[in-house]
């Protein structure tokens, strides 16, 4: 297409950006977004690339395509690399647009050694799932589970107990820690969520025990949400060995609580709790967080292995 090229935005792509966004949000899930946020969203972004990045796709300077690249980084895979707020302008479908944009997203996950990239999309969005899954991407047996504190919030149950979790980021350590199914003492997870090295970084997975009992509780990322203005704390890769004890349930409803409510700091703000379930392991996580009073979220989960 004569004059175009796929480049990383800049702040003179700003106003597009949030344009385009609110354009996204109401197409796919009928939201409306707050101007000032998502503006001030974008602000961020643009000034803090470790959280994120887009990928425009432009005709002769104007944006008609977009595509945010926020990471993962998982102690047994590495690095995910995962699509965001993917979308081309209506008058500009059926001309390959997102497979250029896809292509580009591809060689810069491969560049950096990522051992995969993964979506999440909108159960109805027919249209947009065709097209991922005509490029290779493979629907997974993960589901999310979620307090949206800006769109859906639900009441997390607080089932009584005050239990303090910790925290640890040694890499070999988590491994092993991991195969046992127990955890140590590290840092408390309070303490931990406000370093900023986490927040600048995101480079490492983090894991979570209670600390009286050593029980793992699972690993936490953060994602800057664009819609939101604010964090996003994934919390994902829980051991089922430690869904029989009840005092998991306890734990997890005490720190989601703690986070809901504003009693851990975080700057930016946390807009939002996620933890990640791969149905292939089991049910017995989804009843737990269903008896915390998180709900199941409206997403497939779609990967493909890099190159």
């Amino acid at each position: 297409m004569q004059g175009s090229e796929i480049l990383i935005a800049q702040a003179q792509h700003k106003n597009e950006l949030v344009h385009q966004l609110h354009e996204q949000a109401y197409e796919t899930e009928l939201k409306q977004l707050d101007n000032n946020q998502v503006t001030k969203a974008i602000e961020y972004l643009l000034e803090n690339p470790h959280f994120g990045f887009f990928f425009i796709y432009t005709e002769n300077q104007h944006i008609f395509g977009q595509i945010l690249m926020t990471k993962e980084y998982n102690i047994y895979s590495g690095l995910t690399c995962w699509f965001q707020s993917v979308y081309v302008k209506k008058d500009h479908r059926q001309r390959g647009i997102y497979k250029q944009m896809y292509k580009e997203f591809m060689k810069y996950a491969a560049k950096e050694k990522a051992a995969g990239t993964k979506l999440y999309v909108e159960f109805e969005n027919k249209n947009a799932i065709k097209v991922y899954e005509k490029l290779g991407m493979i629907r997974t047996e993960e589901t999310i589970f979620e307090d949206d504190f800006v769109f859906h919030p639900v009441k997390i149950i607080n089932l009584g107990q005050d239990c303090v979790t910790r925290t640890s980021s040694n890499k070999k350590e988590l491994e092993d820690l991991l195969k046992k199914g127990k955890s140590i003492i590290g840092n408390d997870l309070t303490q931990q969520l406000q370093i900023e090295y986490c927040l600048n970084n995101n480079k490492n997975a983090f894991i979570i025990t209670e600390s009286q009992t050593d029980y793992l509780i699972g690993l936490y990322f953060i994602e800057f949400s664009d819609w939101r203005n604010g964090i996003i704390i994934w919390f994902y890769d829980f051991i089922s060995s430690t869904y029989n004890n009840g005092i998991i349930s306890i734990m997890m409803s005490n720190m989601l609580n703690q986070i809901k409510h504003k009693k851990i700091k975080l700057n930016p703000e946390v807009k939002g709790i996620r933890i990640l379930v791969d149905r292939s392991k089991g049910q017995r996580l989804e009843q737990l967080l269903e008896v915390i009073g998180l709900k199941e979220s409206h997403y497939y989960i779609y990967y493909q292995k890099s190159d």
